[in-house]
């Protein structure tokens, strides 16, 4: 008798059965796999916003500080007892909505500035992410022309 030949051998498929036993499954999307865009969309809106509410509040500063310089001398010195009580409020009016501006600029601009590099890194809104960093960035360029520009505004019209 002759003996039969054995099947031949299935392969072989533990190793690859058991390539992706240590590790997690990845979470399920709901989204249809695409990351959601608001984070870097928030960011931009907090960056837009920060530099709006900035430049406004520096133009009108600077219409009060400009408004002073009827006050000034032709030395530079000054006695702030003699002046008018109106050149009191626009020096108090002045110096509240420049802090203001400035505060009001910092506050947001860092906000949309630190978001707008998470969106980014985290691929959530990657350009709006980059849009905030560069408007945080170069928005504080704009707050301090406004400010000139207000003083310029303040000093011709003699307000």
């Amino acid at each position: 008798m002759s003996s039969p030949t054995p099947p031949p051998h299935a392969p072989d498929d533990r190793a690859r059965a058991y390539a992706d036993a240590g590790r997690t499954p990845p979470a399920p999307r709901y989204d249809g796999g695409r990351p959601s865009q608001s984070l870097g969309l928030i960011a931009f809106l907090a960056a837009t916003a920060a530099v709006v509410v900035g430049v406004v509040l520096a133009v009108l500063a600077g219409i009060q500080a400009g408004g002073l310089q009827q006050y000034a001398g032709f030395d530079g010195q000054n006695d702030p007892t003699t002046f008018p009580a109106d050149a009191s409020q626009k020096a108090i009016a002045a110096s509240v909505l420049g802090i203001a501006a400035f505060a009001v600029y910092g506050i947001f601009a860092l906000w949309g500035f630190i978001q707008g590099i998470v969106a980014a890194v985290k691929n959530r809104g990657r350009g709006w992410g980059f849009a905030a960093v560069a408007i945080s960035v170069l928005g504080g360029i704009a707050v301090i022309v406004a400010f000139v520009g207000g003083i310029g505004i303040g000093v011709g019209s003699g307000a």
